[in-house]
């Protein structure tokens, strides 16, 4: 079997080997890898000038604006006190709101423990679930500070990731920072291992390529910063799910620069089961159809008020790459079900040689970037086997994004209460 697909893949001709290559090429080549090699290529070719004409780097963190960190979350009585601890003292004189969303159990009490034992927490203890928009607006008109940081309540923040998540909004530009969220528990399990390549693949690079290109669009849920008078001018969150990425292209749409803080580290727990990973990146994929296909479509229209190119760029990523590709790789798939060849199994083995290859070129490029290699190293080892879990990924997008085009699914999700749900639109 070896020697009849190296026979093959040495008497194939090359245009014909480029053509069978196209749907890894198109679907996660352009998207991911190139973009990676580029902007690995690009800071590798700065660092060295840096290096000949020795120009040195900076030894402190130059801009200091107040920042309020609001927690909401429901019944995270078991992660809530550990996060509050890795926030504590890490900024001067941060302020920290935590909205309790109608949780039944302890999460008020530890808060209100930690709170006696180290001061400077607000807790405000909703008695019904509002969801997590709902949660934040609640603490929206009490803060003073220049930067609203938002953490989900089961994350764990680096020591210096709030210095490091302010320092782009010294640029009056910047409307928001997404910071770098990775895997709390890589190795739990095989789904979580996989998950922490693709935090790394796709957040920790992924949005290096998109803030350089100026096309970011979406600031992490579990770790976020937005300019309080930029929020408030947009009256608040809108109800999810989604909200962080409708927050995002609303910021754009008001004329501000989303930017990247690639050190502004925060891990939070990935679903340890394949079953809440499927749930939850449906979810994830409703919101491209919900929010870049009917909310904000007119985004993408050059005559609409306000119009930037780098916008429109922002909608077609998402049309191009999440959902025209997806069903044409699917279709593609299903005309070669129904026409077999006898070199088919030898195609499918190239293509996954071929996104195998790009899996390691990508793992060496966050291996560049990392400050943690033996973890980030050991994360790499999975590499290998990321091209089965895209694709079982790609089936998720398929499902996901077809369910919301023709029944809405979003609308009926549990992830918002039923009575926000009713009383708001339907996107």
């Amino acid at each position: 079997m070896y020697y009849d697909f190296v026979q093959w893949l040495s008497s194939t001709p090359t245009d014909l080997l480029v053509v069978i290559s196209l749907p890894v090429l198109l679907l996660d080549g352009i998207r991911y890898c190139f973009g990676a090699v580029f902007v690995f290529l690009q800071d590798f070719a700065c660092g060295l000038w840096e290096r000949v004409c020795r120009i040195p780097e900076p030894t402190c963190y130059r801009y200091r604006p107040s920042v309020c960190v609001v927690i909401a979350g429901l019944n995270e009585g078991n992660t809530i006190g550990h996060t509050l601890r890795s926030l504590w003292g890490t900024y001067p004189e941060m302020e920290i709101i935590v909205v309790d969303d109608g949780s039944n159990d302890d999460m008020s009490d530890v808060v209100q423990e930690f709170d006696r034992e180290y001061g400077g927490v607000t807790l405000f203890r909703r008695p019904h679930r509002g969801g997590k928009s709902s949660a934040l607006n609640c603490a929206l008109p009490f803060i003073r500070a220049e930067i609203i940081v938002c953490v989900d309540a089961d994350s764990h923040l680096a020591e210096n990731a709030i210095w490091e998540v302010v320092q782009p909004f010294a640029d009056p530009q910047v409307g928001a920072v997404s910071a770098c969220v990775l895997a709390r528990n890589p190795f739990a399990r095989l789904v979580t291992w996989m998950q922490a390549f693709e935090y790394l693949q796709n957040i920790f690079v992924g949005r290096r390529v998109s803030a350089r290109l100026d096309v970011l669009g979406i600031i992490s849920g579990a770790f976020g910063a937005v300019r309080r008078d930029a929020i408030q001018r947009l009256k608040g969150w809108d109800v999810g799910p989604g909200e962080d990425g409708d927050l995002t292209i609303r910021l754009r749409r008001s004329g501000y620069r989303i930017a990247f803080a690639p050190q502004a580290r925060c891990y939070t727990n990935v679903p340890e089961f394949w079953t809440q990973l499927v749930k939850q990146r449906r979810r994830w994929q409703w919101a491209v159809v919900t929010f870049d296909c009917r909310k904000h479509v007119d985004m993408g229209n050059p005559l609409s008020p306000g119009f930037r190119f780098s916008n429109l760029l922002v909608l077609a990523e998402h049309w191009l790459f999440d959902i025209a590709l997806t069903y044409v790789s699917f279709a593609y798939l299903f005309w070669v079900l129904l026409h077999p060849h006898s070199d088919l199994w030898k195609m499918y083995v190239w293509c996954y040689i071929l996104y195998a290859i790009m899996q390691l070129i990508q793992a060496g490029v966050f291996l560049y970037y990392s400050d943690n290699r033996p973890r980030e190293l050991k994360i790499a080892i999975v590499a290998p086997l990321m091209p089965l879990y895209h694709a079982l990924m790609r089936a998720v997008t398929l499902w996901a994004i077809t369910e919301e085009f023709f029944s809405r699914r979003s609308a009926r999700d549990n992830f918002v209460p039923a009575y926000v749900r009713e009383a708001t639109w339907h996107w």
